[in-house]
């Protein structure tokens, strides 16, 4: 069975990315740590949408390969990976927890390298596929205050664009989604539930985010930055010197409270 394969499915942009293609026909493997709320997932787009839809449970950041193995073992044909788990951090770099900042490695960038290149072997066999890749705004400037998260997600970024050449001939297409900060779960995790994502008015949703990217999909673009508000900052930013980008994050990314020094 050809089927879309989403990580980080269980909430957020992965939910949400995983229902664009639900309302389009498409057959699902969903993948993220929660069993739970993957289960009432797919009971929810299979009676809403009528695909079918599998569940796999696992912890990404240890053993990402477990996803391609249990393709193999269903006879799953992923047409579609989308690459959406990851998780970031916030605060002071010298204060962060050095475990989970490994951890953000490990999925940002170890566990998405890793099924990239599995999966990757047999799209190359069956002669199709698409790739798309969750990076961020981040991708493009320096973070304060996040920075193991703004270069994981700038690694996304080159990864994508350098594999994306060398698939040039093929039929197999990689893209680069680079959402804006959007109202989920995502901060809580961050501990930066104050962030204030509205403070320039261009704060998004994960819906929106998900619509760019089935646009994305359609279109076959490098890459798009969801939201007109931060295309026009990025724009701006990508002109700067990029020590200047990374004082003007640090100033963007203050915290409505316990900003760090």
């Amino acid at each position: 069975m050809k089927v879309v394969l989403v990580t980080g499915a269980s909430s957020g942009i992965g939910k949400e990315f995983a229902r664009q293609f639900a309302y389009r026909g498409y057959n699902l493997l969903l993948v993220a740590r929660r069993k739970d709320l993957l289960e009432n997932i797919a009971e929810e787009f299979k009676e809403e949408y009528h695909v079918e839809v599998e569940c796999f449970a696992c912890d990404l950041s240890k053993d990402p390969k477990a996803v391609y193995d249990y393709c193999l073992e269903k006879d799953l044909q992923v047409s579609v990976l989308i690459n959406n788990a990851g998780f970031g951090d916030y605060g002071l770099f010298e204060d962060a927890d050095i475990k989970k900042l490994q951890d953000m490695i490990d999925l940002n960038n170890k566990a998405l390298v890793t099924l990239t290149y599995y999966i990757l072997k047999d799209m190359k066999k069956n002669g199709f596929g698409h790739i798309i890749n969750v990076g961020s705004v981040a991708s493009f400037v320096p973070g304060p205050y996040m920075a193991v998260y703004y270069a994981s997600k700038a690694f996304v970024m080159s990864f994508s664009l350098a594999l994306r050449e060398e698939l040039k001939k093929e039929n197999i297409r990689v893209s680069v989604l680079c959402p804006a900060p959007t109202k989920s779960d995502f901060w809580k995790v961050a501990d930066g539930e104050d962030f204030r994502i509205n403070e320039l008015g261009f704060a998004r949703t994960s819906t929106d985010a998900a619509v760019s990217g089935y646009r994305l999909f359609e279109t076959n673009k490098p890459y798009i930055i969801d939201g007109m508000g931060y295309k026009i900052l990025l724009g701006i930013a990508r002109h700067m010197p990029l020590e200047l980008a990374a004082k003007a994050v640090r100033i963007i990314q203050k915290k409505t409270k316990g900003q760090p020094k």
